[in-house]
């Protein structure tokens, strides 16, 4: 009886080519355990945790006293999470474009609706008013001033007032004419300027007007597709780039280098998109429970990249999709997650509506509504023999509403699926069970499955073994 593995599954599409059938709202969790390398387990919840004032647009975690504390753009108000859960409204923020957020010494900065604007609780909420600020996009703090970025030039604040920004301190591209779309900063403290298709590194010189100038030999030829399709995570840039000769792909930029993250799946994913579409890409990037996640907030769907298993089995393995319903394909609805020290969780916001969620790994439904997930076998050669029976190895868990069903259907063609079988997953305190489903018939050459389920309690799976004669 052989083991067949759920990481990832197999497909046919409608032009004869075989493609990842990738898992939904499941992912791999490395762990030795019943004779198996890991095991596939729901991905983690979302609960309620306070209320916003709209659609999520960015938030961040401010570490700076007099400032501490989370900030989130929520609708057209910028909002501050209290100590008792409760939210304040501290301003409108035009728009409802993705924000960029940074901190100073003295203030919150937010770039939105190409505005500028700033916050600290001396002089309260307001926008700067600046000719030399132009419109901007994206902003970061550098070495005491902000570094801001309109789309052609880099330019940054007074190093004696922040609030002003002086028309000569500014910068253009000079290792290729192509448009900025982004600022970050590393940990060698250099700036980095994300062209559309290159990325430059800049070291601040303490020179006249524009204070930096750009790093010899460092410069990459890949840029980003958009603003927001960046991430930082320990001096990595997770990243939806492109080359001069290349598609859309993900990468990771650092220390003057590009690589790829991008399997053969999700490229052909990407090409689903027009530039613009991807251009409104947000990527973000947490580690939680000793797993690092790439999230990429596509237009239409959200793709979770398992950074972490990715260094161990490879970049096949490691991407899953996420979503939001049980019959369709409704995006997942979380976006800009930021860790909240006080709370010891990771806050949420959402994409339809004023909620603000956590990262809940006790639940598998968004907020108590039951989502649906689905784990796929990749391509099983049988030569003409009957399926007498298939087991799967669960992990021993709880079921608070003893609903933990699972659907089990099968295909010979790769396309379409047979009527589901049922199959309880288990009740609650009923331990390490194998449940078996018997009698599935005769195949013709090859076969796979898909499991489907669809309850409110959480699932895993180790091992699906599959008896034929």
């Amino acid at each position: 009886m052989p083991s067949i593995p759920f990481i990832k599954g197999d497909k046919v599409d409608n032009n004869t080519d075989f493609r990842d059938a990738l898992p939904v709202n499941y992912y791999a969790v490395l762990r030795d355990i019943y004779g198996e390398q890991g095991y596939m387990i729901n991905y983690y919840g979302l609960t309620d945790f306070a209320t916003g004032q709209g659609v999520s647009r960015g938030s961040i975690w401010v570490e700076r006293a007099g400032l501490e504390g989370q900030y989130r753009v929520s609708g057209t108000s910028l909002i501050k999470i209290e100590n008792d859960q409760s939210v304040t409204v501290l301003g409108t923020i035009s728009g409802t474009d993705q924000a960029s957020m940074t901190y100073s010494l003295n203030n919150l900065a937010i770039v939105a609706d190409k505005k500028l604007y700033y916050y600290n609780p001396t002089d309260g909420f307001r926008q700067i008013i600046d000719s030399a600020v132009g419109s901007p996009i994206d902003i970061v703090w550098a070495d005491f001033r902000f570094v801001l970025t309109d789309g052609e030039y880099l330019f940054q604040s007074s190093l004696l007032d922040e609030s002003e920004y002086e028309p000569l301190d500014f910068s253009g591209s000079d290792f290729q004419p192509d448009k900025i779309l982004g600022v970050g900063l590393n940990d060698d403290n250099e700036l980095i300027s994300f062209g559309a298709l290159t990325t430059e590194y800049f070291q601040n010189i303490g020179q006249d007007n524009f204070s930096y100038t750009r790093i010899q030999l460092k410069a990459v030829k890949s840029g980003i597709a958009g603003t927001h399709c960046k991430a930082e995570f320990k001096n990595k840039w997770f990243s939806l780039t492109r080359r001069a000769s290349t598609q859309f792909q993900f990468s990771i930029i650092q220390s003057g280098s590009s690589e790829s993250i991008t399997s053969r799946e999700i490229e052909k994913v990407l090409t689903n998109y027009t530039y613009e579409e991807l251009s409104k890409t947000k990527i973000e990037v947490f580690t939680k429970d000793a797993v690092t996640w790439m999230i990429a907030h596509l237009p239409s769907e959200t793709l979770a990249y398992n950074y972490t298993l990715s260094k161990v089995i490879g970049i096949d393995l490691a991407w899953s999709i996420l979503k939001t319903d049980v019959y369709a394909d409704k995006t997942y609805r979380g976006k800009d997650m930021t860790y909240d020290p006080r709370f010891s969780k990771w806050l949420i916001g959402d994409k339809l509506g004023g909620k603000i969620g956590f990262l809940d790994d006790s639940v598998c439904t968004h907020y108590n509504e039951i989502v649906e997930g689905l784990l796929f076998t990749p391509i099983i050669p049988m030569e003409t023999l009957s399926i007498n029976e298939i087991k799967f190895k669960t992990i021993p868990g709880i079921s608070p509403d003893n609903d933990a069903t699972v659907f089990v259907s099968r295909t010979d063609d790769m396309r379409v699926h047979s009527k589901e079988h049922i199959e309880q997953y288990g009740v609650r305190f009923d331990y390490n069970k194998n449940f078996i489903s018997r009698n599935h018939g005769y195949v013709r050459d090859e076969t796979a499955f898909k499991i489907r389920t669809a309850s409110r309690s959480r699932m895993a799976f180790c091992r699906f073994d599959v008896d034929a004669s």
